[in-house]
């Protein structure tokens, strides 16, 4: 997966999306990678996702860290 804002390629490691410079984007208007739309991944954790109900849910938690209103998202 790639970043949207600064295009580094990034990797979901805990509930973050990461570079091996860290989890920091200072292209990104949050401060955060966010990755390009896949349609499987979330696009602020990186954690694959499947619609249940109405809630996007990862094999971790239904709650997205990473995310500014704490709910997986497929696009941005």
């Amino acid at each position: 997966m790639n970043c949207r804002y600064c295009g580094k390629e990034v990797k979901s490691i805990g509930f973050a999306l990461r570079t091996p410079q860290g989890d920091k984007c200072s292209s990104s208007p949050v401060g955060k990678h966010i990755a390009v739309s896949d349609g499987r991944h979330c696009v602020y954790c990186g954690e694959e996702v499947k619609n249940v109900g109405m809630v996007l849910r990862s094999s971790r938690s239904e709650l997205c860290y990473s995310s500014p209103n704490k709910k997986h998202a497929l696009d941005k």
